[in-house]
């Protein structure tokens, strides 16, 4: 359990990383452009890099802690048997979808493992492999939940994006 609240405090601590590295990229652009000029020619492309980054990881850190939009009025009035039906069917779809991802990405970091960014010089795989490696993680979430539900260890509601209390406000 330790290491679930450390990997969760080192990925949001990671997203806010990514959000000042873009927030700085940017201004130091805008400022660059509108002062002296000039800019640095790999700004744009790094700033769309990081911003394909941070979506991903934020993605990952707000499935998480279930913060994610989610639509529990009818599977509320369900009841409980229905519910582990739908967790089953609903579980099954995101499983599938996550390896679609993590395939989907993985295949195109292959195909862009030799080419680059111009004028970074960053590999074009960086954003796909990323990709493949959130993919990876939402699967691994989605099917430990999946399988805390059919344990009986957390209630369906859970599995559906219920806010957990810690982290309600």
């Amino acid at each position: 359990m330790v290491l679930f609240k450390f990997c969760e405090k080192a990925l949001a601590a990671f997203v806010a990383l990514l959000m000042f590295t873009l927030v700085a990229m940017v201004f130091t652009n805008v400022v660059l452009r509108y002062c002296f000029h000039s800019s640095f020619a790999a700004t744009e492309e790094l700033s769309r890099v990081v911003l394909s980054v941070l979506i991903l990881a934020g993605t990952v850190l707000a499935f998480w802690q279930t913060r994610h939009i989610a639509m529990t009025m009818l599977v509320e009035k369900l009841p409980r048997p229905v519910q582990t039906v739908l967790v089953i069917v609903v579980g099954g779809v995101m499983l599938w979808c996550d390896a679609l991802l993590t395939e989907g990405a993985w295949k195109q970091a292959a195909m862009n493992l030799t080419s680059s960014y111009p004028p970074s010089g960053l590999p074009s795989a960086t954003v796909y492999v990323i990709a493949a490696g959130a993919g990876a993680l939402l699967f691994a979430i989605t099917a430990a939940r999946m399988i805390l539900v059919l344990l009986g260890k957390i209630v369906p509601g859970d599995f559906f994006g219920a806010v957990a209390p810690e982290y309600a406000e």
